[in-house]
């Protein structure tokens, strides 16, 4: 009997130390892939709205985004967007990544994210979803709520 609950105390703590260390992996993993992603929203997010480009966000953009995106309704959105004028400042986003496991595609890695930024004639917020392929982040959805207005009265 003894015997027994040495093994099974041996057996516990061996389970007990697994599992500090995969949430150490997992937390470190975690932090990283956060920073990734935020460093590329704050990458993107410029380059997609200094000279308003739709190609800018169709290079970042994952294989469905460009699937489904039709090319009037892009062209609609950045239409209306662009009115907002030259960016004057970008002022950060604010997400994180998430890790999760489909049973038969695998692991999935994605972020969520918002971003705001100041422009000529107005503010806008940016709502990314990203999803990391092969390595490389990408955007899955971009969504631009706009606020026109609220700068060009400060700016006559």
């Amino acid at each position: 009997m003894r015997k027994f609950l040495v093994a099974l105390g041996a057996l516990s703590l061996i389970v007990i130390v697994g599992a500090a260390a995969g949430v150490g992996v997992l937390a470190y993993r975690g932090s990283a892939l956060d920073a990734e992603s935020k460093a590329f929203v704050d990458g993107a997010v410029p380059a997609i709205t200094t000279s308003w480009s739709k190609q800018q966000l169709l290079d970042r953009a994952t294989p469905e985004l460009r699937q489904n995106a039709k090319p009037e309704q892009l062209a609609a959105l950045f239409e209306t967007v662009s009115r907002l004028g030259s960016l004057l400042e970008y002022e950060g986003a604010t997400g994180q990544s998430y890790m999760g496991y489909n049973v038969g595609s695998g692991g999935i890695v994605s972020a969520i994210y918002l971003a705001k930024a100041r422009f000529q004639n107005g503010d806008a917020t940016f709502r990314l979803v990203l999803m990391k392929r092969d390595g490389n982040w990408m955007i899955h959805n971009f969504r631009v709520d706009p606020t026109p207005g609220v700068r060009s009265a400060q700016r006559s």
